[in-house]
Order: C-alpha cells, then structure tokens, then sequence
C-alpha cells in the first residue's frame, strides 16, 4: 500500500464519516424538534400577525369613539349655550313687561301703587360669553344666592302687580 492509496482511503473515510453525520442529522431525533419548533416559530408568527391586525382595528374603532365623543361634546355645548342665549332673551323680555306695567301702573293708579318702583332689582344681564363653560355641578342654582345670581324670576315677596282674577286691584307690598 501506497501512501497515494492511504490517503485516498483517509479522505473517503473522511467524506463517509460527513455524509453520516448529514444523514444523520436530517433523519435523527434533532431534525423533528428542529420541525417542531419551525412549525411553533411558523404560528407565532400567525399569530403576532393576527394581533397586530387585531391591535389596529381597536385603535381605528377608538379613534373613530373619540371623534364621535368629540362631536356630541361640541353638540352639548352648543346646545346649552343656544339655551343659555334663550334664557338671557327672556330674561330681557321678562324685564321690559315688568318695567312696562311698573309704568303704566304708577301712571294710571299711582294711588294704589305707592310702593312700586321701577324696573327690577336685579343685577345687569351679563353679555353672552365668547365660549361657554359648565357650572360646577356641586353649586345648586337652587340656593337662594345662586339663585340671585342667576337672575332667578322667583321672589319671596309677592309681586305689586298680581291681583286677583275677579277684577280687584292688587295690594301695595308692606
């Protein structure tokens, strides 16, 4: 034997050895965990896909619930400060009626409305503010110096200009 022919047989060992250990490697107990985990890398894969497709059709729905938020809020706002604007409307109706038959009662029976004095004793109407804002909702318009405040039409006194349905004259406040 030859050292050409022993070096032959030491690199067809060495080529047998590899091709074993590749066979091996691809048939043997490694290869199935190998497909196994390959198989569990392929479905979390899914499933992150699943979740992030998920996680942006819940933030376009809350987008979409703020935006609708929005608008109702804006509604609410517009619609109490439509209200306000009504109420302060009448409130200055309410006044010119008062002044108007303070007048024409002193005129005509200033006998029987000695006490009457004209116009209200309420503070000015305020303007209508630029951007309107929410009353704290612990103040209760329903205390009687909220409710001054507030331009309230209620009174404790009973009013000059009530009389009573049958025609008689009213009395003077005392």
């Amino acid at each position: 034997m030859g050292p050409d022919l022993v070096g032959y047989l030491a690199a067809a060992g060495l080529a047998l050895a590899a091709a074993a250990f590749f066979v091996g490697r691809v048939t043997g107990g490694g290869a199935n965990r190998r497909r196994e985990l390959e198989e569990q890398l392929a479905n979390a894969h899914e499933e992150i896909s699943r979740l992030a497709e998920e996680a942006a059709n819940l933030l376009e729905q809350l987008k979409t619930a703020r935006e609708e938020h929005e608008a109702y809020r804006l509604n609410v706002v517009d619609h109490f400060s439509g209200t306000s604007d009504l109420l302060r409307d009448l409130t200055v109706q309410y006044r010119s009626v008062y002044e108007h038959l303070t007048k024409g009662a002193s005129t005509l029976c200033p006998e029987g409305f000695v006490g009457l004095t004209e116009g209200l004793p309420v503070p000015e109407i305020a303007e209508p503010a630029d951007e309107f804002s929410a009353p704290d909702i612990a103040e209760s318009p329903a205390e009687p110096e909220r409710a001054e405040e507030a331009g309230s039409f209620e009174s404790t006194e009973p009013s000059a200009v009530d009389g009573d349905l049958e025609g008689n004259a009213p009395t003077p406040p005392g």
